[in-house]
């Protein structure tokens, strides 16, 4: 058993004995589970310690953002239209700062998932990277009672 899933080579995986390898998945599943946990402390925390600055109106360019405190809380200013909205900082996914993503129009993207809010609302337009869809595929009686994969969808 290796230290890291990431250790092993495509052909070393392929021949893991079956238990073997959901074994070497939950340990890695629960290893980034953790990673991910201390990233997201590491990134509250870094923000909570980030300095309180007073923030002029003009000191937004129209379509830009920047950062201001409320206690301990950053918060994202962003200018659209000359009005500025204020939402926190911090992304839904996993709390990253979101005045390092892009502002286009009224919609702020995280830079690290893609995520995207409305900054007049704070509401999750998407919730991050474009998945593929999965492909799908015609289920198929055979004629002796199993089933049989048909054409893709």
């Amino acid at each position: 058993m290796k230290s890291n899933m990431l250790e092993y080579t495509q052909e070393e995986i392929s021949r893991l004995p079956d238990d073997r390898l959901e074994d070497e998945w939950r340990q890695y599943m629960a290893f980034s589970t953790q990673r991910q946990r201390l990233r997201e402390d590491v990134q509250r925390m870094m923000r909570k310690k980030s300095p309180e600055q007073r923030v002029k109106s003009d000191d937004i360019p129209e379509g830009g953002m920047t950062t201001t405190k409320a206690g301990t809380r950053e918060i994202l200013l962003a200018k659209v239209d000359g009005k500025i909205y204020a939402l926190d900082n911090a992304c839904g996914h996993s709390g990253y700062p979101l005045d390092q993503g892009t502002l286009n129009g009224y919609v702020v993207t995280c830079a690290w998932h893609d995520a995207r809010f409305d900054v007049r609302s704070g509401a999750a337009l998407s919730p991050g990277r474009d998945l593929k869809p999965i492909k799908r595929f015609h289920v198929v009686d055979a004629g002796d009672g199993t089933i049989k994969i048909g054409e893709e969808i």
